[in-house]
């Protein structure tokens, strides 16, 4: 990715990806590992929440307001400064035992913040994964328009043989390529992408290369076969492709959206009861949840005010969950915006629950109000006995208060 430059016009997906992590101390860049990084924000050997934090408010503020490295080096050296953290300091692997395996913790280690090159790798890995995840949820939201990416060549005066090796690769925007080769590539990465037309594509794949000229083509050359790498401090086997730096073998768009929904049944279950709602509309609020519809998780939501309807359907718990394939069914063939399904959660918790209309002994339809809109879902129980919502409708009143008569049901929205 291109360095941020002073008075660079941010687009909003940028901040949004960034300020949406949380703080996670670390000992060793180790700690906080390839996905994680989409949703922990985390600076090796910054073990105390005081300095983490400081790198994560300055590191912010560059991101907001477009500054590169050296307007944002001022900013996170008066802060360390107040702290005691600028310049040489040793720094011990002190860590909770649960965060690291304890057989695998460091001995401590000299550490200096005010050290150009570590402030620069700093800077660097956090500023270019922000502005590669925009760029990501931007490319999602024009796809229809430019449904192909090109990978350009590097800016870098020395680049990496293998990266060049991907220069004029023209593929889909939603081929599996991207999901492991999304720039940067690597530790201090210039690789670039370009979103174009299915025409320029089509012209690009027809093209014969000059001398010495960029060869287009829509197939991945082979560097052999991907790596096996062994996380020294949690143990964890990663799988990366050749010619990819171990820890950057992900897409930081494509992650934030698919750690968003793998951690939403884990929040809901930490949450209080009566703060599930916000809990989930918080999360159905950010950006990067929108390009859920092209994963294959599930998206869970409460049903707290429904524990009748698990019951009355024999389902094993309240909670019901969407599918991902579901919401890209009611976006693709009716047209329904995916911010729409922010009402879903609403509707599951305190919609009006009435027999399916066809007769379906496994299946209830709920009914709701919503501002001056009528909406109505259909949950079923599933095979495996967990409760799914199956579909989500706009509905005119009429139609509503037919179901409702037929059902010989009180009409509840006078």
């Amino acid at each position: 990715m291109a360095k941020i430059e002073k008075n660079f016009a941010v687009p909003p997906e940028v901040t949004s990806y960034f300020d949406g992590k949380s703080a996670a101390p670390a000992f060793s860049y180790l700690d906080v590992w390839a996905e994680e990084h989409a949703y922990k924000f985390t600076v090796a050997k910054a073990t105390e929440l005081d300095v983490l934090n400081s790198f994560r408010s300055t590191i912010s503020q560059a991101i907001a307001e477009g500054k590169g490295f050296d307007a944002w080096k001022p900013l996170i050296g008066k802060e360390l400064t107040k702290l005691g953290w600028w310049g040489p300091r040793m720094v011990s692997d002190e860590l909770p035992s649960g965060q690291v395996n304890l057989s695998q913790r460091d001995p401590p280690r000299m550490v200096n913040f005010a050290s150009d090159r570590r402030l620069k790798t700093i800077f660097w890995s956090n500023a270019n994964s922000a502005r590669s995840a925009g760029q990501w949820e931007r490319v999602q939201r024009s796809k229809k328009a430019l449904p192909y990416i090109l990978y350009v060549r590097t800016t870098s005066g020395d680049p990496r043989p293998e990266h060049l090796a991907w220069v004029g690769i023209v593929l889909p925007v939603d081929h599996p390529f991207w999901k492991t080769h999304w720039p940067p590539n690597g530790w201090l990465c210039k690789c670039q992408v370009r979103q174009i037309s299915a025409r320029e594509a089509e012209q690009l794949l027809g093209r014969e290369p000059k001398e010495g000229g960029v060869l287009y083509r829509d197939t991945v050359p082979d560097l052999g076969p991907d790596i096996q790498h062994r996380n020294r401090r949690t143990g964890e086997i990663t799988i990366v492709p050749a010619g990819i730096d171990a820890g950057w073998q992900t897409n930081p768009g494509l992650a934030r959206a698919s750690t968003l929904i793998r951690n939403l049944e884990t929040k809901l279950e930490a949450a209080a009861p009566q703060d599930a709602q916000k809990v989930l509309g918080e999360l159905w609020e950010d950006p990067y949840l929108r390009l859920a519809p092209r994963l294959p998780e599930k998206v869970w939501l409460p049903a707290g005010h429904n524990q009748a309807l698990a019951d009355e359907l024999g389902a094993k718990s309240p909670v019901i969950s969407v599918t991902s394939e579901t919401i890209a069914e009611r976006m693709e063939k009716h047209k329904l915006p995916v911010g729409d399904f922010a009402v879903l959660p609403q509707i599951l918790s305190e919609g009006l629950v009435l027999p399916d209309p066809r007769g379906r002994g496994n299946v209830r339809s709920l009914l709701a109000k919503i501002g001056k809109a009528f909406w109505r879902s259909f949950v079923t129980v599933s095979d495996n006995g967990y409760l799914r919502a199956t579909s989500l409708h706009q509905r005119n009143e009429k139609e509503m208060r037919n179901q409702v008569q037929r059902s010989e049901g009180k009409w509840p929205w006078e």
